[in-house]
């Protein structure tokens, strides 16, 4: 059976993906660069 059809998801222009694998290294450097670990 294929549920995609079963569900009600809004039509979008976006992806509905996050990106992750491209953006966690963006978010590390980030972290790296604020030293949020030793201000923790």
């Amino acid at each position: 059976m294929e549920y995609d059809k079963t569900l009600n998801l809004p039509k979008t222009d976006f992806p509905m993906r996050g990106g992750l694998p491209k953006k966690e290294p963006e978010i590390l450097d980030y972290w790296e660069e604020k030293d949020i670990y030793n201000r923790i």
